[in-house]
């Protein structure tokens, strides 16, 4: 039996995770989730401007023209979902490696931590 066998299911679940990439065209900027995260947390533009303290369109044109989100604005939008601001550049429905590991042990976390540092050079 090969060590991948014998791995716990949650390494499985990260690998697969981690095996379909999201593709950026080169000189593309990033997609920050922004609509997504509003949807999942069920707000709105109006409910996100009272929790940072501006008005419904300034949220939607952040929303909308996010090429103009400067880091403080990210930061404002991601306090007021509750979120880290690195986050945002993921979907809500892909969770962070650092959440599907988060209450493993050492020795899963190292192991997923290597198997990352693996596929991560062979792209290099």
């Amino acid at each position: 039996m090969s060590d991948w066998q014998t791995t716990p299911p949650r390494i499985e679940a990260i690998v697969t995770i981690m095996a379909t990439p999201p593709r950026i065209r080169r000189g593309a900027r990033s997609h920050l989730y922004i609509e997504e995260w509003f949807k999942e947390r069920g707000l709105n533009d109006e409910k996100i401007g009272n929790r940072i303290g501006v008005n419904r369109a300034t949220v939607f044109r952040w929303r909308t023209e996010q090429h103009r989100l400067n880091p403080e604005k990210i930061a404002a939008l991601a306090k007021a979902l509750d979120l880290e601001p690195e986050e945002l550049w993921r979907p809500p429905d892909r969770p962070s490696l650092d959440a599907l590991v988060r209450e493993s042990s050492d020795d899963v976390i190292n192991m997923a931590f290597d198997i990352v540092k693996r596929m991560a050079g062979s792209r290099s």
